[in-house]
């Protein structure tokens, strides 16, 4: 007798700890079976599919997918797929977001399938299936837990349902690369603080300061303060100084200023009220003026250069005059001096 309670014991102990499937209080969750790829060879393997109808409330339209990587290197990933009402309608479509990634290494990924009519229909709408798969590459071998409040089905018929493949079947796919960045949005009411070690960045989108409109990657709506700011720039103003620079004359930059009120290629302040400035930009085209003046500068300095020259001369053929007309009124005094003593 003590022998059969021993192997009863025995066999429930196995059988907990070999157990796929998990309901608590309608929170249900399942394992699947080790799926890997085929050495570099990646795979794809369909792991659920979920039976929803975008025009009607219905039962759990968040799933959860972890992804838990079992051979190679450390790796996880936590994904929410969200297919419910209003998703799917033409207007939006169900979505997959990674909201967790940790470890070293990242080598699977959940992806959604195209969605298909059912024969069924809820109040005259189409009910749809849509599958979930995971895409698995290099070598590494997962397993997926997926959790959910749908009703558990071998074969989805209506909405409402999930058809769960823990031991699923794969494809060949082409190799790819997996995100870790995760698609949360990051709220808060009091000091949003970032700090561990390594570099901090926001990869995609626009980050807006005292605006919720960001038109650029960064957009602020104030003052900056700052030690330095470093423009990276394709082309400068040096092209002024090749031979082939049309430099206008000085003429032409009277006449653009006394009809345009501004430089020539420098934006008016009209347009600059309107548009604003790139600050690269215009650094260039300020320069580019500055090069124009210093060919000015250098062109009325040869000028002045010249006139002194021409100065010099004539100072001193003045001088030579001066002092041959000096000698002929010394001559002249002497024969007055001569023709006054006869």
């Amino acid at each position: 007798m003590k022998n059969i309670i021993f192997l009863i014991v025995l066999f429930c102990i196995n059988y907990s700890f070999a157990q796929i499937d998990i309901d608590q209080n309608g929170i249900r969750s399942t394992v699947t079976d080790d799926f890997a790829a085929s050495a570099a060879q990646a795979k794809r393997y369909e792991i659920a599919k979920v039976g929803y109808n975008s025009y009607h409330w219905q039962r759990g339209a968040l799933i959860m997918v972890e992804l838990f990587q079992t051979r190679y290197s450390s790796g996880y990933e936590k994904y929410l797929v969200q297919i419910g009402y209003h998703e799917g309608t033409g207007t939006s479509s169900p979505k997959v977001y990674l909201v967790e990634s940790r470890g070293i290494n990242h080598n699977a990924r959940i992806v959604l399938g195209e969605s298909t009519d059912l024969s069924t229909s809820t109040s005259g709408k189409i009910n749809r299936v849509i599958s979930i798969y995971a895409d698995v590459r290099y070598y590494t071998t997962y397993k997926a837990k997926i959790t959910h409040v749908k009703n558990k089905v071998d074969t989805v018929t209506t909405s409402d349902q999930i058809q769960i493949n823990t031991s699923p079947n794969s494809i060949d796919i082409p190799d790819f690369t997996v995100s870790s960045i995760v698609n949360n949005t990051i709220q808060s009411t009091g000091n949003l603080q970032v700090s561990g070690d390594g570099s901090h960045y926001i990869s995609n989108g626009n980050l807006g300061i005292g605006t919720t409109n960001p038109d650029a990657k960064l957009a602020v709506n104030g003052n900056i303060h700052t030690k330095e700011v470093k423009v990276d720039l394709i082309g400068w103003a040096d092209y002024v100084f090749k031979e082939d620079y049309n430099l206008p004359t000085i003429q032409q930059v009277e006449d653009h200023i006394a009809t345009k009120g501004h430089l020539i290629n420098i934006p008016s302040a009209a347009e600059v009220a309107e548009n604003g400035i790139q600050l690269g930009e215009m650094n260039a085209k300020l320069l580019e003026k500055i090069e124009e003046l210093t060919l000015y500068t250098i062109a009325q300095q040869k000028e002045i250069k010249k006139l002194k020259s021409e100065n010099n001369q004539q100072s001193t053929i003045n001088d030579q005059l001066k002092t041959k007309n000096q000698n002929l009124e010394a001559r002249l005094a002497k024969i007055e001096v001569l023709l006054g003593k006869k």
